[in-house]
């Protein structure tokens, strides 16, 4: 099996930071526009029916990963069982890790061990993320060919990620995040070998790559800055870092939160349809204990809407953490 960290930097706003999904279709896409519709057909079926092994990650800031927030909350249950009372109440304990969207390996280190009290508190660098809202104007003018019109105000949601770290003093700063990453898994094989060709070639021609809506407006285009394979150990306890269909895990010892998507079928003459379909994910931050090999954790799944065409990928990266 084969591991990559693919290094990504932002080519303008972000909405939200893209997750597995977008990712595989904007692969696919660009696949398609180098290998032609047939062969990118082919390589969809062969993901689907697991002939071929691949697995993606959400986005995330550089060398940060999820909060398992749930497996961090159920920790200082047991904590607070054993310690008796505390000065410090749960809830506010709990406050502590909520701040945290995106932790170090250090982070994970310290929610996988047995640290001391007060752990929760003293976890840094991490990422913690706001919705914001940017203030765009529509010409309408331009838009409708006529002189004198006004210019249309309007708002375009907006993600703002800001990483705290401490300074020499131990007092805490705040800086932007431009940086960002995701993980690649892939078996031995074609397919893994032309994905990566295709990013490298992606990173050598600056090309963007389109992780979301409002890109004609210069929002969710990401560059591809280089390629690092890592290695990874086999372990009992595995951080899900994207969306994922379970397929062979084991549910009663991993610790899970669901994410329900809703899915409309689109079609350029009639927009979106009324019909509407719910697919549940094991989001990520998830902690994972596997039942099979890691390549049986996720599965893929048919849309539900175009059937002989499209498929829900469901495979996601998983991260080995104890």
């Amino acid at each position: 099996m084969r591991n990559y960290k693919i290094m990504l930097s932002s080519a303008g706003g972000i909405t939200q930071l893209p997750d597995s999904q977008k990712i595989f279709g904007a692969l696919t896409t660009k696949y398609a526009e180098s290998r032609g519709d047939e062969k990118a057909s082919e390589m969809v079926k062969a993901v689907l029916e697991k002939r071929v092994h691949l697995a993606l990650s959400n986005v995330f800031p550089l060398d940060y990963f999820p909060m398992p927030l749930d497996y961090a909350s159920d920790r200082l249950v047991r904590e607070g069982s054993r310690e008796g009372d505390e000065e410090v109440s749960l809830k506010e304990r709990r406050a502590e890790l909520k701040k945290r969207d995106y932790i170090g390996k250090q982070g994970l280190k310290s929610i996988m061990e047995m640290g001391k009290p007060g752990w929760e508190s003293s976890i840094f660098p991490y990422v913690k993320k706001t919705d914001a809202q940017q203030l765009r104007a529509s010409i309408e003018s331009t838009l409708y060919g006529m002189e004198g019109l006004e210019a249309r105000l309007y708002t375009v949601p907006t993600l703002q990620l800001q990483e705290v770290r401490l300074d020499r003093n131990g007092k805490q700063e705040a800086g932007g995040v431009s940086e960002f990453c995701f993980y690649f898994q892939g078996d031995e094989g074609e397919t893994t070998d032309d994905l990566l060709k295709l990013l490298g070639k992606l990173q050598r021609d600056g090309a963007t790559l389109i992780l979301g809506k409002r890109a004609s407006q210069g929002l969710n285009q990401f560059l591809v800055e280089g390629m690092e394979e890592i290695r990874l150990p086999q372990a009992s306890r595995y951080l899900n870092m994207g969306m994922l269909l379970p397929d062979q895990i084991n549910f009663s010892r991993s610790t899970l939160r669901l994410f329900t998507s809703e899915r409309r079928p689109f079609s350029v003459m009639g927009g979106w349809s009324c019909q509407k379909q719910f697919i549940s994910f094991i989001d990520c931050g998830s902690v994972i204990v596997l039942q099979k090999g890691i390549e049986q954790a996720g599965k893929c799944i048919r849309s539900p809407f175009y059937a002989n065409r499209d498929i829900v990928f469901g495979s996601a990266f998983l991260y080995p953490i104890l």
